[in-house]
């Protein structure tokens, strides 16, 4: 955190993870404590069968408070969800989830920070969630010094140059497996685009 906030001088906006309690509980005593100066922000999805209702609540807090370095905003996003099948409502699911900040309270009005928040679930469903597990990522056991790194940037690649095409992940994998050269000078390349002119390996979207 130190040296992304104070030699890059960039910011952080990240999502408070169970394995930090005692964050977590600081973040809900500053929500709780300062409602007068909270502020809030409602956004609407709808699409795929779902209508999605996030809310953000933001408030500001310290590092003396929160024990963690540069932590100047507290946010809680609650997430209801209505699942539509046949112009009905046939499940809703509710979800919580807590994020603390770098940038000041008053850097960001709060719909702009649950929009960086939503885009956060962006890189999350697009990567992430890709490697996870449409590539099985989690059950690698590549146990060589170094080789699990490696491994890990072939499926980063091949997740990113997929999204660029009109073609399914499985039928890119299976190209790759065939044609281990695409990969080869994928690696050698700086620019994707002329890797895919000179190459063609898919159908571009």
């Amino acid at each position: 955190m130190e040296k992304l906030v104070v030699e890059s001088r960039a910011d952080y906006l990240i999502q408070v993870k169970n394995n930090t309690p005692a964050l977590a509980k600081a973040v809900e005593q500053a929500l709780q404590s300062k409602r007068d100066t909270q502020l809030t922000a409602r956004q609407f999805d709808y699409g795929h069968g779902r209508i999605e209702t996030r809310t953000l609540q933001m408030a500001p807090i310290s590092p003396v408070q929160s024990l963690w370095p540069h932590t100047h905003v507290a946010c809680r996003v609650q997430r209801h969800v209505e699942t539509i099948r046949r112009g009905e409502v046939v499940k809703c699911t509710d979800e919580t989830a807590l994020y603390v900040a770098s940038f000041p309270f008053e850097a960001h009005p709060p719909e702009r920070v649950l929009s960086l928040i939503r885009n956060h679930w962006g890189i999350e469903n697009q990567l992430h969630h890709t490697k996870d597990r449409s590539m099985d990522e989690d059950r690698c056991r590549a146990s060589e010094e170094g080789i699990g790194r490696v491994v890990s940037c072939v499926r980063g690649l091949v997740a990113q140059v997929s999204r660029r095409t009109n073609e399914s992940l499985a039928v890119i994998r299976r190209r790759f497996a065939c044609r281990p050269h695409l990969l080869v000078n994928l690696l050698r390349s700086t620019d994707l685009a002329a890797w895919e002119r000179c190459c063609t390996p898919y159908k571009t979207a």
